[in-house]
Parts: C-alpha cells; sequence; structure tokens
C-alpha cells in the first residue's frame, strides 16, 4: 500500500501526471494481457506486461475524478482504489521466486483493474464535458 492503509483517492496536485494518458497505448496493454493463449507466454513477456500496466493503473489513479466520499459514486470509487492498492502493494506482487502460473494471474488482475480505472477516466471526461459552464 501507499504511505497509509486508508486508500488515496489522488496525489497531490505537484505530483499528478499532467497529460493525458495514452488510451491507445492502455488499451493495447491491456488486451496484451487478457488476449487467450494455449500456453503461458515466456516470464519476461508476463514481466514486461506487467510493469506496463503497474505504470498505467499508476497514473490512472493519480488522476482527480473529483468523487465525494459521501456520494455513492465515492465509495464505489473508494473500494475500487483499495483493491488496486492491495493488489499494487509490495507482498503480492511478483518476485523471480513467484511461480510462472501465478505472475500470469497476477498480469491479469493488473489488466482488469486498469480497464476499470481507464473507463472511470473516459466515464470522468464524459461528464466533465457535459456539465454546464459556471
Amino acid at each position: 500500500m501507499r504511505d497509509n492503509k486508508e486508500p488515496t483517492m489522488n496525489r497531490p496536485a505537484e505530483h499528478a501526471e499532467v497529460r493525458p494518458p495514452d488510451l491507445d497505448t492502455v488499451q493495447r496493454d491491456v488486451d496484451h494481457a487478457l488476449s487467450r493463449r494455449i500456453e503461458l507466454p515466456p516470464r519476461s513477456v508476463i514481466d514486461a506486461g506487467t510493469d506496463a500496466l503497474v505504470q498505467h493503473l499508476s497514473r490512472f489513479m493519480d488522476y482527480d475524478y473529483g468523487h465525494d466520499e459521501q456520494e455513492s459514486g465515492g465509495i464505489a470509487v473508494r473500494n475500487l482504489y483499495r483493491v488496486a492498492e492491495r493488489n499494487l502493494d509490495v507482498p503480492v506482487r511478483p518476485t523471480p521466486q513467484t511461480s510462472h502460473r501465478a505472475a500470469y494471474v497476477y498480469w491479469h488482475t493488473v489488466a482488469t483493474l486498469t480497464t476499470a480505472f481507464r473507463d472511470l477516466y473516459l466515464t470522468h471526461h464524459r461528464n466533465a464535458d457535459q456539465e454546464p459552464p459556471a
């Protein structure tokens, strides 16, 4: 987990990424992780794919979604953060000693979480575009 036990809805503005994510790259990396295979890919492919998805996921998690914790959407977002942070926690991340299959399952998990945050990001942007100007 990050520095504390409660999920961080976003980092302070000085740490947040300002460029929009490259959604095509995110989709390509997610598709690569979730594609059907006859056999497991080499461990180097799994590890590289996992690293790319962790970067995407972290970037989406840094984004300010503007959800109030009291709103039902805020509770869902907070729960999503908890699950993602639990999976990004160092003790659950694969190491070189982790089995090939477990590393593959972790890659899938991170891909699924990245997809959820990507969808949250897209929904937030669609809603922001529809809000009337102040």
